[in-house]
């Protein structure tokens, strides 16, 4: 009997380290996709804001501009998620999408202003 106890503890240990090996993937995957999210929305505004007259974006701005891209996106990817399961559905759609921007248009403009107050940019 005691044989099997040890067996029990062994299939514990095995499926605590294979959830904990799985957590570290996803919070690497989550960090490299942060990561790329914040630099490409940095290159996409550093290059608009040279297109018109020759703007420069300060690496402030630029750091809040990333930051405010990834924070939104997050609650973009939860908020669609959350309105598709309210509809008994797996798939987003674009009236899913309408929802958000009508639900979240004045919250994404006083996150930007706090945001940027942050940073002592205005």
């Amino acid at each position: 009997m005691n044989n099997n106890n040890n067996d029990i503890d062994d299939d514990e240990n095995t499926n605590n380290t294979t959830h904990h090996h799985h957590q570290q993937r996803q919070r690497q995957k989550e960090k490299l996709i942060r990561n790329r999210v914040l630099a490409d929305s940095i290159k996409i505004a550093e290059l608009e804001a040279k297109e018109h007259d020759g703007v420069s974006l300060s690496p402030q701005a630029a750091s809040v501009l990333g930051e405010l891209v990834f924070l939104e996106s997050e609650k973009l990817a939860f908020d669609l998620k959350a309105f598709a399961k309210h509809r008994n559905d797996r798939t987003i759609t674009k009236k899913d999408v309408e929802l958000f921007v009508r639900r979240s248009s004045g919250d994404l403009l006083e996150c930007i202003e706090d945001a940027l107050r942050k940073e002592n940019v205005i």
